[in-house]
C-alpha cells in the first residue's frame, strides 16, 4: 500500500511540472522597447524677459557682437531689413510732401497769373477821406463775387455849430454809418465801377433864434438831428497785390430828416430840421478817396 501511494504522489508532481512548462511556452514573448533617438537641438530663442518690445534692432542688441549663432544672425538680418523699410518709408513720405508742395506752388503761380487780386484777396480794410456826407472814416469790404463787392463803413464830418448860425460855437460834428455795394466792369486789377448804398446820419444841432425880429435879442436853440439817405457812385479801382486804391464820385439823396430840441419832451423843432436839412443838402455831392489793405 505504501508503494502505490508513493507512485501516485510522483505522478501528481510530474503533471504539475508539465503544466507549468506548457504555460511558460504558451505566453507571448514581451515586445521589444524601442530605444529613443536623441532629439534635434531646437534653435535658440530668447526668453520673454530678454525680448524688448522695440523691434528687430532691439532684439539684435541682446546678442554679443562676437555671437555668430543662427539666432543672432537672424536677428541682425531682421534689423537691417527694418532699418531699410524705415528709410524707404521716410523717403516715400518726403517725396509725397515735395510733390504736394510743388503742386501748391504751381496752383498759386497759375492763380496769380490768371486771377484778379480781388479773387486772391477778397477782404479789405480801408481808410476813406474826401468831401460829402463824411470827411473821413473806416470801411471793411468783401468781394463776394468776382465783380461784386459789399462793404460796411462809418465816418464823420467835423462841423462847428457856428457854421450852423450859432455865434456861441460848439461841436455839431456829423456822424454817419451805412453799407455800400460796387459792381466792377472788368475782372482786371484796374477797372471802373459803379456803386450804390445807404446811410444813417446824426448830429448835434444849435442855432441862434432871435426872440424879436425887430431887436438883437435872442437865444440858442439846441437839439439833435437824424437823417436817412441813399447814394449812387462811380469811380476807378486799382489793386496792386494787397494794396487797394479807389477814387469815386458820390451823390447822396436824403429822403428823410428829423430834429428835436434838447428838452425833457424831446420836442420836434422845424427850425432845427430846416438847418439840418440844408446842411445835408450842401454835402450831397462828394468825392471819396479810399486806400486799404486786402488779405
Amino acid at each position: 500500500m505504501s508503494g502505490v501511494s508513493g507512485l501516485r504522489a510522483a505522478l501528481v508532481v510530474g503533471l504539475l511540472a508539465a503544466t507549468e512548462v506548457r504555460a511558460a511556452f504558451a505566453q507571448p514573448a514581451p515586445a521589444a522597447t524601442p530605444t529613443p533617438l536623441p532629439a534635434a537641438p531646437a534653435p535658440y530663442q530668447p526668453s520673454f524677459v530678454q525680448i524688448v518690445p522695440g523691434g528687430a534692432c532691439e532684439e539684435a542688441r541682446i546678442y554679443e557682437v562676437a555671437d555668430v549663432g543662427a539666432a543672432a544672425q537672424h536677428a541682425r538680418r531682421r534689423c537691417r531689413l527694418e532699418l531699410m523699410e524705415t528709410r524707404l518709408a521716410a523717403e516715400r513720405q518726403q517725396a509725397v510732401m515735395n510733390a504736394e508742395r510743388a503742386q501748391d506752388e504751381r496752383v498759386e503761380t497759375w492763380m496769380e497769373a490768371t486771377q484778379p487780386t480781388r479773387v486772391l484777396r477778397p477782404v479789405s480794410a480801408d481808410v476813406l477821406a474826401g468831401t460829402g456826407l463824411v470827411s473821413y472814416g473806416l470801411m471793411v469790404s468783401w468781394d463776394v463775387l468776382r465783380r461784386m463787392e459789399i462793404a460796411a463803413w462809418i465816418g464823420r464830418h467835423p462841423i462847428t455849430c457856428a457854421a450852423a448860425y450859432n455865434p456861441s460855437g460848439g461841436d455839431c460834428t456829423r456822424t454817419a454809418y451805412g453799407g455800400h455795394a460796387r459792381w466792377f466792369f472788368t475782372e482786371k486789377d484796374f477797372t471802373p465801377f459803379i456803386g450804390t448804398g445807404f446811410a444813417f446820419s446824426s448830429s448835434s444841432l444849435a442855432i441862434y433864434a432871435p426872440s424879436d425880429p425887430s431887436s438883437f435879442g435872442g437865444n440858442v436853440l439846441a437839439g439833435d438831428g437824424r437823417a436817412h439817405s441813399v447814394d449812387g457812385s462811380a469811380g476807378l479801382l486799382l489793386s496792386v497785390r494787397g494794396l487797394r486804391l479807389s477814387l469815386e464820385y458820390i451823390f447822396e439823396y436824403v429822403y428823410y430828416t428829423g430834429a428835436n430840441q434838447n428838452d425833457m419832451q424831446k420836442t420836434p423843432s422845424e427850425d432845427l430840421r430846416i438847418v439840418w436839412s440844408d446842411s445835408l443838402r450842401q454835402d450831397r455831392h462828394g468825392i471819396r478817396f479810399q486806400v486799404g489793405y486786402a488779405f
